[in-house]
C-alpha cells in the first residue's frame, strides 16, 4: 500500500534535523506566559497500541453543579513554524497513515511520539479549550488558553471501560485515585450525548473492522472493533471542543478551515426513500425539507433489526461527503452550526491550520 499510493516512508533529513534540534523536553522559556494546568488531575485515554497522544482531559464538578471540562491538545503549532522543513513536509503528507501494526507519521517520531505527544508524567505544551457545561449539555462559558500540562496517567479504553461499566475490582483498585474522575466523565458523556440526540445528530454506530495479523504479518482474521463507553466519551468530548473552537473562530470572523457536511442532494434522498419504503420504513418528510433528525429517527427505529446495516450503509451513501472549507456552512450529520478539526494536530494538517488561526 505504501508503494502503491506513493506514501513517503522516511522523513527528509532536513525535517528530522529540525525535529531533533527542538530537543526532547519542554524548555522553561517555552512555558513562560502559559496557563499552568500541571496541578490538575489529567489523563489521556487511547487504544492499547496508540503511540501518539494528541489529547488529554481534565474535568471537575463546579459548586453550581455544572461541569468544567478541559480538552488539552498537543501544541504542535508552537514547534512547527510555517515554511519550515517540518511544515512543508507535513503539508505534503496532509495526514499520518495508520496500518494494523505500524504508522507512517505526518511528523518525524521525535515530534509525533516524542516532544508533541502528551506522554504521562512529563511536561507538555498544549492549546486548551475549557468549557463550563450545564445539566442540559449546553456550553454556557468557555476559555481558550496556551497551556502546559503534566498528564497523570496514560489510560486505555479497555481499562476505563472496566472501571465505568464493569466495575472490575482489580482495575478499579489499580487506578483508585482516578476512579471519581472517570465516573464524572461517564455522567458528562450521558449529558452531552443526549444533547446531540435532541438536536438531531445522526449516530450510526457502525462497527469498524479490526485486522488481526499473525506472526508472519499475514491477515489472520477480521473482527468487529467493539466501541465501549470510553471510546464514546472521548469522542463526545472532542466533538464539543471542536464545535466550541469552530464557533469561536466564526464569531470572531477569523479565516480558518471548517469541517463542513452539506445537506444531501434531494434526488439521492428521494431514491433512498423509495428503497426503504419497500422495507416498510420512511423518513417522514419530503426530500426538499430533509433534516438530520429525520435520519436520526430512522436509525433509532432500525436499531437491532436485520436490515439495519444495509440501510445504514445506503444512508451514508445518500449523504454528501464531509470536507474542509474556508466557508462555514455547518455540519449536517452532527446537526452543528459550526464544526472544525482542532483535536488532532499531530496527525492531521488541517488541525494545525486551525491551531494557528486560533493563536492569531
Amino acid at each position: 500500500i505504501i508503494r502503491k499510493y506513493g506514501i513517503v516512508d522516511e522523513h527528509s533529513p532536513e525535517s528530522v534535523a529540525e525535529a531533533a534540534k527542538l530537543g526532547t523536553v519542554v524548555r522553561e522559556k517555552d512555558i513562560k506566559g502559559r496557563t499552568d494546568f500541571r496541578p490538575l488531575t489529567t489523563v489521556t485515554i487511547d487504544g492499547e497500541t496508540a503511540r501518539d497522544f494528541d489529547d488529554a482531559i481534565t474535568l471537575e464538578k463546579l459548586p453550581n453543579g455544572h461541569y468544567w471540562l478541559g480538552v488539552h491538545i498537543a501544541d504542535v503549532a508552537h514547534y512547527v513554524r510555517e515554511g519550515s522543513a517540518l511544515d512543508e513536509e507535513a503539508y505534503e503528507r496532509a495526514t499520518s497513515v495508520y496500518f494494523p501494526e505500524r504508522a507512517v507519521h505526518m511528523f518525524p517520531s521525535e515530534l509525533s511520539t516524542g516532544l508533541c505527544s502528551l506522554n504521562p508524567r512529563i511536561d507538555r505544551l498544549v492549546q486548551s479549550c475549557l468549557m463550563e457545561i450545564d445539566a442540559r449539555g449546553t456550553v454556557v462559558r468557555y476559555e481558550l488558553h496556551d497551556g502546559v500540562i503534566n498528564s497523570n496517567e496514560r489510560m486505555t479504553y479497555t481499562d476505563v471501560n472496566a472501571i465505568i461499566t464493569d466495575h472490575d475490582p482489580e482495575v478499579t483498585a489499580r487506578y483508585q485515585p482516578l476512579v471519581p474522575l472517570f465516573e464524572t466523565m461517564g455522567e458528562l458523556f450521558e449529558i452531552l450525548n443526549k444533547r446531540r440526540r435532541r438536536r438531531g445528530s445522526i449516530d450510526f454506530d457502525l462497527k469498524e473492522p479490526e485486522i488481526i495479523l499473525d506472526d508472519q504479518g499475514m491477515v489472520e482474521q477480521i473482527i468487529a472493533l467493539e466501541r465501549n463507553i470510553a471510546h464514546r466519551l472521548i469522542e463526545e468530548f472532542m466533538l464539543v471542543a471542536n464545535e466550541t473552537v469552530a464557533q469561536h473562530l466564526h464569531d470572531h470572523n477569523v479565516p480558518t478551515l471548517y469541517r463542513i457536511h452539506e445537506t444531501p442532494d434531494p434526488l439521492k434522498v428521494a431514491e433512498f426513500e423509495e428503497f426503504i419504503e419497500t422495507l416498510g420504513y420512511g423518513l417522514g418528510t419530503d426530500a426538499e425539507n430533509i433534516q438530520p433528525k429525520h435520519f436520526q429517527k430512522l436509525v433509532t427505529k432500525m436499531r437491532g433489526t436485520p436490515e439495519e446495516k444495509p440501510i445504514a450503509f445506503l444512508m451514508l451513501r445518500t449523504m454528501q461527503k464531509a470536507r474542509y472549507d474556508p466557508e462555514n456552512s455547518g455540519h449536517f450529520g452532527l446537526a452543528a452550526e459550526s464544526y472544525t478539526h482542532f483535536t488532532s494536530p499531530i496527525r492531521r494538517y488541517p488541525d494545525l491550520v486551525v491551531h494557528r488561526t486560533l493563536r492569531e
